[in-house]
């Protein structure tokens, strides 16, 4: 397989995104370091992390993304003709 440096890349941006997840989620759920949790803590922490990745993920579908508006352009629009 060749090397594909956009989705290597977005695969290393989403796994950085996830870590940081179980880091956050760790420390608001038991108020310590996720390296400082036990085994049974440690579950429970992913568990959670991976249900709301999960779950938000699968919200994120294209007919979801395509009724997002897109925004304006904001200013004055110097090549646009006025009527």
């Amino acid at each position: 397989m060749p090397d594909d440096f956009e989705a290597n890349l977005l695969r290393t941006i989403a796994a950085s995104i996830y870590f940081l997840v179980g880091m956050t989620a760790a420390r608001e759920m038991f108020g310590k370091s996720y390296f400082a949790l036990g085994q049974e803590e440690k579950a429970l922490v992913d568990q959670a992390a991976l249900t709301h990745v999960g779950t938000n993920y699968q919200a994120l579908t294209p007919e979801f993304l395509k009724a997002q508006a897109t925004q304006q352009k904001v200013g004055f629009h110097p090549d646009e003709k006025k009527p």
